[in-house]
Parts: structure tokens; C-alpha cells; sequence
């Protein structure tokens, strides 16, 4: 992983930065040959006019045929330059320079034919040299003639020579410094995905590793983030799971135990026949314990994976938590304690599903029941605040201390530490309400202190 992410980075960015530079080297050159021509070119037809100048004061006169070619000879050493002058008013006889070549006679008649014509490079056997031939037509239509100029291109080339150099040693350079600064970048940007895929090897191998700090906050950062993030995701996951397997061994045990100990009992003979009868019936109710365990394991179960959907109603909140209280009293068999219901205003509703809702009631009432003393006080109180429904569930009961109550909605927690099944209930049924209560968009709070009754809050979106 490491020499791959590396390697694969380092050798990319070689190959784009010598592409790059190769290619602004060529550009660079071949901008630069094309720029000394046309200076080239420029400056002999520059010389050109100036030969011109020198020919029409010859023509008026001004200066004899000696003059002239003296004039020409130091304008050629000057510029560097062979001059060829053809005069029409000589019937096209060389002024200035005899022996035209070849080659050079098809530049001339082009040239006498009023063409201007420009070569870059031109093979001169004379002077054993390409040069830079420019021809300039002059005269009349009666009389034509033609100026032609040549300048060896060694020197163009001598002076590209020194610009190709500089050029290349600078790409060079540049090359080195680029190498050693892509090697660099390579190796900060492969860095922490080669540790993020090696302590993604650790957590899968199952060992415990940090959070890692210290990112940019760039995609790489991000990445970091999502990975910190899914890292104690799974952390927390594992812990749960853990907690969930010892919570569901611990309540399955115990009547599971008490089951075979009661069979056991009557198999071996140990229970009288007339003791068998109490003891089937506590076998009976440790089963529909087991039963109700079950039941609540696969709702919350359904309820974490996002299976469950709710079926919502406009219900009538009064008939709902008059019915909630009514099936406790019937399955608990407690009468002993007040009920007291306030609803307003009386005809309040909400959109909801009936049959969730009134199970978060009767977990709710239930435990109101089960932890009120006899003669004690339960009441519901349900009231519109703007657009949300606040339901509160209130007891006289025992109450819960402090520092439990921020753990009582989290699977099989009891205040009870001895989960002595004589009270009743999974230890799931206020984690059940809490995500029941979610799914409808809502929240649930509870408050609480030692002896002074519970109070737990419902806040529903209308």
C-alpha cells in the first residue's frame, strides 16, 4: 500500500512536470527561432530601404556608380550583409554585385516581376553558408529592378545556440527542484491515507487504536474526520453489542434457571404432588416473562434498524390515555392508586399512530404503576404549546436518584442493580418508548429524585 500510493503519486507527477516543462521548452525555443528571424528579416529589409534611398540619388545623379558602390559596401559591413543591386535603368545589370547564382536567378525574377520575397533559409555556395535572403523589387513598370540582401544565418544561429542553453540548463533546473518538491508533496499527501489503510488493518484485526488529529481541512481532513467518525461509530457499535449480548444473557438465565430448576424439582421428585401446582404456575409466569422479553428484544431490534413504520391517525389524546390507564388497571390487577387525567383543550388531537402511541402510555404507566405505593397518585396531564403536543406522566412513587437518571433509557439499565425480576419489566420498555418517540419526531425527558415521585416528559409535533 504505502510504495503503491507513492509510487504512483511520484511517478505522475514526474511525468506531468516533464511533460510540462519539455513541452514550454520547445514552445519556448521555437518561439524564440521564429523571433530572431523576423528580427532578422525586419532589420534587411530596414537595409533594404536604406540601399533604395541610396539608389534613387543615384538615379537623380547625386551619386556616381563609384559613390553608390562604395555607399553599399559600407552599408553591407555594417549590417553584415551581401548586397546585389539590379538597375532596370541599366537593363538589368548588377550595379553593386555580380555572379548571381542559380538558384538566386529564380529569387530575382520573382523580384523584377514586383514580388517582395522573403526566405528564411537559402543555401549561398559562395559564401558555403545558408543565409537569409530578402528581395525588395524597385523602379518603375518600365523600368524594373531589384534589391536583394543575404545574411548568413550562423549568426541567428549562434545567438539561438546561447537562448537554447539557458533554456535548457533553466528546465533542467527547474526539473530537480520540481522532482524534489513533487517527491515531498507525494509523501505528505500518501501519508496519512497509507495510516488511515494501517489502522484500518488494526481495527479490523479487532485492536483499539486513536483518533487521528492534526489534518488539514481539505478532502484528505475530511476523509479523517469520516474515518475518526466511523471508528468510534464502530467502538461505540462494539460496546453496545457487547452490553446487549451480556443484558440478554443475564435476563434469559435467570428464569431459564428457574424453569429448569422447577421441572427438574418435579422430575426428580423433590416437589410433593401437592407443591407441583404452585410450582407449573411459576414456571408459567416465568415463560410469559421470557415471553414479553422476547417481544420487546425484537420491537427494539425492529426500532434501531429503521424497519418499523408508523401508521399515523388523527386520534383523540383524552380516549387514548383514558384507555392506556385502563388496560394497567386491568393487567396489573392494581387498583389501589389515583388516576387523574387533564387534557386541554379536552377535544386536543394530534396526528399519530394509535397503537405506538398508546404502547409508550402503558410502558409509561406501567412503571407509574409498579413503583407507586398503594393509594398513591397517577397522573397525565396533555397540553398544546403552538404546533407540539406536551404530554407529561407523573407518579408519587419512589422516585429515581440523580445520578441515575441520565442512564434510565438505555437498554436493560435498572436503578435496581439486583434485577431481582420480582419488580417486573426487561429493563427495555423506556428504551422501547424513547425510540418510539424519535420515530414520531418527538422527544421524551424525564425528572426525578429520590422519593419524591417521576416525571416524564413527551414533547410530539402536532
Amino acid at each position: 500500500m504505502k510504495s503503491g500510493v507513492f509510487r504512483r503519486l511520484l511517478v505522475t507527477y514526474i511525468l506531468i512536470m516533464t511533460i510540462i516543462v519539455g513541452l514550454l521548452s520547445v514552445l519556448m525555443s521555437q518561439y524564440l527561432k521564429v523571433y530572431f528571424f523576423n528580427n532578422k528579416q525586419k532589420d534587411l529589409t530596414n537595409t533594404g530601404r536604406q540601399v533604395e534611398t541610396q539608389l534613387i540619388r543615384y538615379r537623380r545623379g547625386d551619386l556616381t556608380k563609384e559613390e553608390l558602390e562604395k555607399q553599399i559596401n559600407v552599408i553591407g559591413r555594417v549590417t553584415n550583409s551581401r548586397i546585389i543591386i539590379v538597375d532596370g535603368h541599366n537593363s538589368g545589370a548588377a550595379i553593386a554585385d555580380t555572379g548571381l547564382e542559380d538558384d538566386l536567378e529564380t529569387i530575382l525574377k520573382r523580384v523584377l516581376d514586383g514580388e517582395k520575397v522573403i526566405k528564411r533559409q537559402q543555401y549561398a555556395s559562395e559564401l558555403n553558408s545558408y543565409v537569409v535572403v530578402v528581395g525588395i523589387p524597385t523602379g518603375s513598370a518600365e523600368s524594373k529592378g531589384a534589391i536583394l540582401l543575404f545574411s548568413p544565418v550562423y549568426e541567428v544561429a549562434q545567438a539561438l545556440r546561447k537562448v537554447y542553453e539557458v533554456i535548457w540548463i533553466t528546465a533542467a533546473i527547474a526539473l530537480v527542484v520540481g522532482l524534489i518538491l513533487v517527491w515531498i508533496t507525494s509523501r505528505r499527501i500518501s501519508r496519512p491515507v497509507i495510516e488511515l489503510s494501517r489502522m484500518a488493518e488494526q481495527i479490523a484485526r479487532g485492536e483499539a487504536v486513536p483518533d487521528v488529529h492534526g489534518m488539514a481541512d481539505d478532502e484528505i481532513g475530511q476523509l479523517t474526520r469520516s474515518f475518526n467518525y466511523m471508528k468510534n461509530r464502530l467502538a461505540e457499535t462494539d460496546r453496545m453489542r457487547k452490553e446487549f449480548i451480556a443484558g440478554v444473557s443475564h435476563e434469559l438465565r435467570t428464569p431459564l434457571s428457574s424453569v429448569r430448576g422447577f421441572i427438574q424439582g418435579i422430575l426428580d421428585g423433590v416437589i410433593c404432588d401437592d407443591d407441583q401446582e404452585k410450582y407449573l404456575r411459576l414456571a408459567f409466569e416465568e415463560t410469559n416473562r421470557l415471553t414479553r422479553l422476547t417481544n420487546d428484544l425484537l420491537d427494539l431490534t425492529k426500532l434501531e434498524a429503521g424497519v418499523i413504520k408508523l401508521n399515523k391517525k388523527e386520534i383523540q389524546l383524552r380516549k387514548l390515555i383514558d384507555d392506556s390507564i385502563l388496560t394497567i388497571r386491568r393487567s396489573s390487577g392494581k387498583e389501589g392508586f389515583t388516576s387523574i387525567v387533564t387534557v386541554t383543550p379536552e377535544n386536543l388531537s394530534l396526528k399519530a399512530d394509535p397503537d405506538r402511541l398508546k404502547q409508550v402510555l402503558i410502558n409509561l404507566l406501567s412503571n407509574a404503576s409498579r413503583y407507586t405505593p398503594d393509594n398513591g397518585k397517577i397522573e397525565v396531564e396533555a397540553k398544546l404549546y403552538g404546533s407540539e403536543v406536551k404530554i407529561l406522566v407523573k407518579d408519587s412513587g419512589i422516585g429515581i436518584p440523580d445520578a441515575e437518571l441520565s442512564f434510565i433509557f438505555e437498554k436493560f439499565y435498572r436503578v435496581d442493580k439486583s434485577r431481582d425480576s420480582s419488580a417486573g419489566g426487561s429493563g427495555l420498555g423506556l428504551s422501547i418508548v424513547k425510540n418510539l418517540i424519535e420515530l414520531h419526531g418527538g422527544s421524551i425527558t424525564a425528572r426525578s429524585s429520590a422519593g419524591n415521585g417521576t416525571v416524564f416528559e413527551i414533547i410530539l409535533p402536532q
